[in-house]
């Protein structure tokens, strides 16, 4: 029985490696003060249907205009661990800090968040800002 090897194919394809991007590094303090960084400064962005992922550390960049039912993966895998808190008049989500309003989505909705397939209110969210899509889920929704 022949042995199995397992070649680096990065070296090997010089195709593969114009390819990748740098992971740039972001430093970024915590909620509880704590310095984080985020991307590790290697070439080993690769391009996915959402964007940009790091081969070495798994930080992710998106695209602008994502396909809705990879932005639906993401969101919904995201929002299971989701916790917003406010300190020093800034917001945070699990502890990373935030620009803008985190989304305000409701409660009637949060069971949709189980489906494989966006929602039909899912295109409104993120194309909405705040009040449009309040103003969108009075109107057809009864919110």
């Amino acid at each position: 029985m022949a042995k199995i090897q397992i070649k680096n194919t990065l070296l090997k394809r010089n195709n593969i490696k114009q390819n990748l991007k740098e992971c740039r590094q972001e430093n970024f303090l915590l909620e509880n003060g704590e310095e984080i960084q985020r991307g590790c400064g290697l070439l080993g962005l690769y391009r996915t249907d959402f964007g940009w992922r790091c081969l070495y550390c798994g930080n992710y960049l998106y695209k602008n205009k994502l396909p809705l039912d990879a932005l639906w993966f993401h969101f919904r895998i995201g929002r299971e661990y989701w916790r917003i808190s406010v300190s020093q008049d800034r917001i945070f989500i699990n502890g990373v800090p935030v620009s803008g309003l985190p989304d305000s989505l409701p409660r009637k909705f949060i069971s949709d968040l189980s489906e494989p397939r966006p929602p039909k209110w899912f295109p409104y969210f993120v194309a909405y800002e705040g009040q449009q899509f309040n103003k969108y889920l009075e109107k057809y929704w009864n919110v």
